[in-house]
């Protein structure tokens, strides 16, 4: 998969593929808050309900937080220069610190083309999709003729507008 973007924070870091977003914990503020090396966790689009963002500020932890169905959510807090233990530890979060501007326009950058990515995924699967098939469209064409609803030549028509279909 390509590697779109990333992103180190306090506690890992977030790559960004085409297909997914993964979460590493291979940092040294990782190992910390996990008490060892945890590997990493991949999310794919198809997965997340959404991202909590946080944007961080110079006075002020931000985070990225995926949210699945299916998993005990824990609180996410961050605060002046400090986040929670719970935060910290969270697999699903990391944690966010700005020393300059240009963290923060680097992680909403981020955050903007994470919930596009989704957002697209979703539409994709939102498509509709036409359950019937050729073979029950020439059935009912059929049915229309026997009953005398299309004439032959119609049938013919419609039939040939569907086989090319």
């Amino acid at each position: 998969m390509n590697l779109i973007t990333q992103f180190k924070g306090q506690n890992g870091k977030i790559l960004v593929y085409d297909d997914y977003i993964e979460l590493s914990k291979d940092t040294f503020g990782g190992f910390i808050s996990q008490g060892g090396y945890s590997g990493n966790r991949r999310y794919f689009y198809s997965d997340i309900v959404t991202i909590e963002y946080k944007k961080p500020t110079f006075i002020a932890n931000g985070y990225f937080k995926i949210i699945i169905e299916g998993t005990t959510e824990s609180n996410a807090t961050v605060g002046l220069f400090a986040s929670s233990s719970n935060s910290m530890k969270d697999q699903n979060t990391i944690i966010l610190r700005a020393f300059t501007k240009k963290v923060g326009e680097e992680t909403d950058s981020i955050f903007k083309l994470l919930m596009q990515k989704i957002s697209e995924f979703k539409k994709s699967q939102n498509t509709p999709v036409n359950p019937i098939s050729k073979m029950d469209e020439l059935k009912k064409l059929g049915e229309l003729k026997s009953l005398g609803i299309i004439t032959e030549e119609e049938f013919q028509v419609e039939k040939q507008k569907l086989l090319n279909s």
